[in-house]
């Protein structure tokens, strides 16, 4: 009876986080600053005799450590793109590696000399500790109002680095520090040096290793889709617990290896975002994103109502020690305003990367919330550990959990509530003036599609002459008024215009790269190749430069001269299939886009688009990319006939079974063949692919 009530008590905390995240939409108050206040109020409500199996479901470190926090790291670094984290390398690992040290002992010396004052003496090693617990901030909290208010990319990719990396940084401090105190040892400065050390390296290169190996596993088993999610997740959670077991077994002459588990995670996840993400199977990276979305979304639903439920429990003299949370959170507000501003600026200095605007920096200074891991860090404390020279009544552990709830608190309620406040009123959600035109670009070409399909709608008798009035009248005003306006902020910013439509080609060249993929027309090098010179020419247009460049690629100068192996242009240029493919893709993807643009220009509402010289420039420069690929095909297939006919004959195969995997979908989806002849036809056509 009593699983029944956790498992009760599990599922409606599931419920209850759900109501409160459509609540949270109607109040516009933060998702997890309303779930943190409805697990407090759980309290008195499961003391209700009947409501009682409310509170049955524990957060215990062992369910955070191993269950939810792999879960949230992984989907957080699954999905950052290594090349842009590495362009903010410098920022990223000054704030989590040296902010975070000097944030950890600036707060520790401020409360070592200030609290006293206020009747609370307290031992310089714990506040270490506290200092350890309270400084790294919550990748989670943090991008999910990120999200939801519209932060510059760039902005929000620094502090999810930051976020992940000073987790790492976090644990591994926090563990060295607790150690000393539980063994009551003297500081090692050495020892404890190489051991942060060894967790940092040491969880980079096992992480990146497990990344690399799944990768490798996960290639040999495409098109499986439940295996495929299910290695993933395996990835997650093997990883961490793989570098906490290392850690407690690995010695090395003499020397225990610690492995930063965190680390490791981040790591392996990054590589299987970004290597293994072209191992898994096209069709089935779609589902792979809802699931991680989904189960992230589970995760931190349950992770902060819990935290609700948990601080209400752990502190019985709250009200004894508010002067003390009170001082902590001043402190711990003003030591990161000191930490930020003199390290980003130091960044700024670094010529390689872009500078970190002063709004950016006011907004990482106010960001710090805290969440899951400090939470985690604060269960892993032993609660009757003491620390010597500690003569006070109060119990430490009572002590340390005031001190870290209360920040909590104040970072969740306080700042998270105003985080949006504070963007709106820095500026740094506004749109850009290429957002505000491609804004108004959509609405028109919506409009005008409405516009389209109102008439088709007629003409099949879908809808009388009075309702295609109405609506013609209606979506015509809406049109007339988005394209005016559409019309004189692109003659006002010429450049604007013309990034516009490059960023619009651009997305259409990408959109068939992925179909040729996902239709098994291009290889994974070729795509990955092309893919990545797609990114470098968004790249260019995103930093203002708006010459139309011929699929430009930023080459490893390095990879090509000592590791060609691993140089995706050397190993697509040395082979004639690959090459062969890799123009087939080119020619194909400027044709998608000359078929949008002229299809924009033929559209009657839509006519005045194509009056512009920049519009018919882009045109002209497609038209040179289609004569250049399809001439560079011809020269391969006159030198490699062989071979290139093969392809050619292969490509023309895979199209028609395309069409068959089509067709027997829409017979399946009107029901015309049942679930067995679904299989049947699959299976054969397979077969006579194969």
């Amino acid at each position: 009876m009593f699983s029944v009530t956790i498992f009760l008590s599990l599922f409606s905390l599931l419920l209850l986080s759900m109501g409160v995240f459509f609540l949270s939409k109607k109040l516009n108050i933060p998702y997890t600053v309303l779930l943190l206040i409805s697990g407090l109020l759980l309290i008195p409500i499961s003391e209700i005799g009947f409501l009682s199996f409310l509170s049955q479901f524990e957060l215990t470190s062992e369910l955070l450590f191993f269950i939810f926090l792999p879960t949230l790291i992984f989907e957080s670094a699954f999905n950052i793109e290594f090349k842009k984290f590495w362009n903010n390398k410098v920022a990223i690992f000054s704030l989590s590696i040296f902010g975070f040290l000097a944030s950890t002992f600036l707060i520790a010396g401020s409360l070592y000399y200030i609290l006293p004052y206020i009747g609370f003496e307290l031992p310089f090693i714990f506040l270490v500790l506290f200092g350890t617990i309270i400084s790294a901030t919550d990748p989670v909290a943090v991008l999910a109002l990120f999200k939801e208010y519209g932060a510059p990319k760039r902005l929000a990719m620094i502090f999810e680095g930051e976020s992940l990396f000073n987790d790492a940084t976090s644990l591994a401090v926090f563990l060295i520090v607790l150690e000393i105190i539980l063994k009551n040892s003297s500081v090692d400065l050495l020892g404890g040096i190489l051991t942060f050390a060894s967790m940092l390296i040491g969880g980079a290169l096992f992480g990146t290793a497990i990344g690399f190996g799944f990768s490798k596993v996960i290639e040999k088993i495409r098109n499986y889709q439940n295996v495929e999610i299910t290695l993933t997740m395996v990835v997650a959670h093997l990883t961490f617990i793989m570098a906490e077991i290392l850690s407690e077994t690995l010695v090395l002459g003499g020397f225990e290896v610690k492995i930063s588990s965190i680390v490791a995670t981040v790591c392996a996840s990054i590589v299987i975002g970004n290597y293994g993400r072209y191992k898994i199977s096209p069709q089935i990276e779609i589902y792979m994103h809802k699931f991680w979305d989904y189960f992230a979304f589970i995760s931190n639903s349950l992770v902060f109502v819990m935290m609700g439920i948990k601080f209400a429990t752990l502190v019985n003299n709250f009200h004894v020690f508010w002067p003390l949370v009170i001082v902590t959170i001043l402190v711990c507000s003003l030591v990161r305003i000191i930490t930020v501003y003199p390290t980003i600026g130091l960044c700024n200095l670094n010529k390689k990367e872009a500078k970190i605007p002063r709004k950016w920096q006011h907004l990482l200074a106010f960001g710090d919330l805290k969440g899951a891991l400090a939470v985690i860090l604060l269960l892993l404390v032993p609660s009757d550990f003491t620390v010597e020279g500690y003569n006070l009544a109060f119990n430490l552990y009572e002590v340390l959990t005031a001190m870290t709830v209360g920040v909590i608190f104040f970072t969740l309620l306080f700042k998270a509530t105003f985080l949006g406040r504070l963007m709106d009123r820095l500026g740094i959600n506004k749109l850009t003036k290429l957002e505000k035109l491609e804004y108004l670009e959509s609405k028109a070409i919506i409009f005008s599609k409405v516009l389209n399909e109102v008439n088709k709608f007629q003409k099949r008798g879908y809808i009388t002459t009075e309702t295609h009035r109405k609506l013609t009248a209606k979506y015509s005003k809406l049109y007339e008024k988005a394209y005016k306006t559409c019309g004189k902020v692109s003659e006002k910013n010429t450049n604007v215009f013309k990034k516009m439509l490059l960023v619009y080609a651009i997305g259409i060249e990408k959109h068939s790269l992925k179909n040729l993929l996902i239709q098994q027309e291009v290889t994974e090098k070729v795509f990955r190749y092309l893919n990545e010179k797609l990114n470098y020419q968004m790249d260019l247009v995103e930093d203002n430069k708006t010459q139309i460049y011929e699929f430009k690629y930023k080459s490893n100068g390095f990879l090509r001269k000592y590791l060609p192996y691993f140089d995706l242009k050397t190993q697509i240029h040395k082979d004639p299939k690959h090459l062969f493919t890799y123009y087939r893709a080119l020619r194909i993807i400027s044709i998608k886009v000359l078929e949008e643009l002229n299809e924009i220009s033929k559209d009657n509402h839509l006519k005045d688009f194509d009056k512009s010289e920049v519009f018919n420039d882009i045109i002209k420069n497609y038209e040179k990319f289609l004569r250049q690929s399809t001439k560079k095909m011809k020269e391969i297939l006159s030198n490699n006939k062989r071979i290139s006919y093969k392809l050619d004959e292969n490509f023309a195969q895979m199209g028609i079974h395309t069409v068959e995997e089509k067709i027997i979908n829409d017979l399946s989806k009107k029901e015309m063949i049942t679930p067995k002849l679904n299989l049947l036809l699959r299976e054969q056509i397979l077969d006579e692919n194969i």
